[in-house]
């Protein structure tokens, strides 16, 4: 039993310094400024044996009618619906306020158990600041400062009793009558979403679950965490990245933005497929390529999809002439693949899924060596390297992505020009379209010898 615990409350009472006490981990972004998360995130913890997940969600800010505010409501609503456990979180200096009351009164109606964690108590005298939460309406307050690890070993305590008490329940009424989701494999596909400010990336993510689990405004910059999404299509199984938009570093004016590119660089690096997303109304940008040239950096597989397509394809070039400039821009990764698709038409989002599990298989693809050294040796002597840089032998040492060391008789003779002469004639013969191939060149040592 997945058993989900949500984190909700107000703006800026600590939810998310909570969030990252309990799952040991800068896992959410943490500012004074009010509002910074708003998508709803997910931990999986472990605390004496037990398991479960951990959702951070957006302040709950009643008083607000903004768009933005609108859908971090629905973000919170959400998170209250698909979790067994709620943590109202309210603080302790500030004291209880009205929207605590209007919080209380949401989350009483779910029907949910809830527990009442009285931030910010800093030391063991405070306690006694979270008195006056009782008239809430909740039986419990407990005492916490998630700054300094205080009163967390016994919320995590509470947090695990409430889940056994549930499971009991459950045991008691008898078996579920839902059906077990058997892992279709070993190993998710990680797939981190990234791109400029403002080109789709949270309205292509909503687009590719079919459900709006990501906050989306027309506001440059909504999305601050890098969210993580479980997705199953066609018993494949996913993760999901959303990330900030990239801007330079020079436009980072905000620590907050800092931070949220951050994330987003770091997603990257722990992700197996990036999808660089491209505004299709304008020509890729010298920011495009620095993000592509990081995905390189990082030996990640990679899709470049370009959206907003129902508004036309800039100066009214065809999808080819595009794609051209496309890859030509975002030249760190030209072996990619370019898809057209629009988030508001739906057209071309059901090319994304094979093309990414088409660049997985790609990127863990493992040739034998019989059949490597036969295709490379038909290649250097069409055009032979420098005398003495020839090849002698060849062999694909990794996958994720695909390593390939070619012993040669001095390394250091062989021309860069030569080094892209191999790779697009291996590419040629053997595709590993939209994933970067590491290429290493190793002096052969001969037997009897010492070097």
């Amino acid at each position: 039993m997945d058993y989900v615990v949500a984190i909700v409350g107000r703006p800026n009472v600590g939810k998310s310094e909570l969030f990252n006490r309990i799952t040991g981990a800068r896992a959410s972004i943490v500012h004074s400024q009010s509002g910074v998360t708003r998508d709803r995130l997910y931990a999986s913890c472990s605390w004496q044996g037990e398991d479960f997940t951990l959702l951070d969600t957006g302040g709950f800010d009643l008083s607000s009618s903004s768009e933005l505010a609108g859908a971090i409501r629905v973000q919170i609503e959400q998170a209250i619906e698909e979790s067994d456990l709620l943590i109202l979180v309210v603080d302790a200096r500030a004291g209880l306020m009205p929207e605590d009351q209007e919080i209380a009164d949401i989350l009483r109606r779910a029907g949910k158990p809830v527990l009442v964690v009285s931030n910010k108590c800093d030391a063991p005298r405070h306690e006694y600041r979270g008195a006056e939460f009782y008239s809430l309406g909740f039986p419990e307050v407990l005492p916490v400062s998630a700054a300094h690890g205080i009163g967390v070993g016994d919320l995590l305590d509470r947090i695990i009793r409430a889940k056994q008490e549930t499971m009991a329940k459950a045991a008691k009424a008898g078996p579920e009558t839902g059906e077990a989701v058997e892992s279709k494999q070993d190993e998710a596909i990680r797939v981190a979403i990234v791109g400029k400010p403002n080109v789709g990336k949270s309205s292509l993510v909503n687009r590719l679950l079919g459900q709006p689990r990501m906050t989306v405004s027309s506001m440059p910059g909504t999305t601050v965490d890098a969210v993580d999404i479980t997705f199953t299509y066609e018993d494949t199984e996913f993760v999901i990245v959303d990330t900030a938009g990239m801007r330079r570093p020079a436009r980072i004016g905000e620590r907050l933005e800092s931070l949220a590119v951050g994330k987003a660089l770091r997603a990257v690096k722990r992700c197996d497929i990036a999808i660089l997303v491209l505004d299709g109304t304008e020509l890729p940008t010298a920011q495009d390529r620095r993000i592509a040239g990081y995905i390189r950096r990082n030996l990640k597989g990679s899709v470049l999809v370009v959206n907003k397509v129902d508004l036309g394809l800039f100066d009214g070039m065809t999808r080819e002439m595009f794609a051209g400039m496309a890859k030509n821009r975002c030249k760190p990764v030209a072996y990619s693949n370019v898809l057209f698709t629009s988030c508001v038409t739906g057209q071309g989002i059901g090319t994304i899924w094979p093309e990414v599990i088409t660049t997985y298989r790609e990127y863990s693809r493992r040739i034998g060596t019989s059949l490597l050294k036969q295709v490379v040796d038909r290649i250097t002597d069409f055009s032979p390297p420098p005398r003495d840089a020839r090849v002698f032998y060849c062999t694909q040492v990794g996958t994720k992505p695909p390593q390939i060391v070619f012993f040669v008789k001095d390394p250091s003779k062989m021309p860069d020009s030569y080094v892209r002469y191999l790779e697009s004639e291996i590419r040629r013969r053997f595709g590993f379209a939209g994933v970067p191939i590491v290429m290493e060149f190793r002096p052969l040592r001969r037997r009897g010898r010492t070097t």
